[in-house]
């Protein structure tokens, strides 16, 4: 039962962590669109709009597996917790690593290290609530 717990805790674990990053990846791909960032890569914005969108509903598909205790609800929130961190570091921390000005300052920079840290915690919350899963179900 001890095993169970531990698995609850991490569960909700991933659930905080998948909802708080949502909180940073929406404002950042708004502020994205906004300043014709992707116009500027050369990447057409309805393209890069769908993408973003199948991201979001991966991610609530995740969060409801998760709900029915489901392990693929772990595997999708492994791949968004390595997908967002890499996106969010090779695209923007170049940019930020000049000294240049960023974008709104703190509050732009709060999402792209947001997207990093959340990114990478959820990913590592994701393994353990696989582990903790495999051991109460054995």
């Amino acid at each position: 039962m001890v095993n169970k717990s531990k698995h609850a805790v991490w569960r909700m674990s991933v659930v905080v962590l998948s909802l708080l990053l949502t909180f940073v990846t929406i404002p950042h791909t708004l502020e994205d669109f906004a300043l014709g960032e992707p116009l500027k890569n050369g990447v057409p914005a309805p393209l890069l709009a769908g993408i973003i969108a199948g991201l979001f509903a991966l991610q609530g598909l995740a969060l409801f597996c998760l709900g029915g205790d489901q392990r693929r609800g772990y595997f999708i929130h492994l791949g968004l917790g390595i997908f967002w961190p890499l996106a969010a570091g090779t695209a923007q921390l170049p940019v930020i690593l000049t000294l240049q000005p960023y974008r709104s300052g703190f509050i732009s920079l709060h999402y792209v290290f947001g997207m990093i840290i959340l990114g990478i915690l959820l990913f590592l919350a994701s393994i353990q609530g696989l582990r903790t899963m495999s051991s109460w179900e054995k």
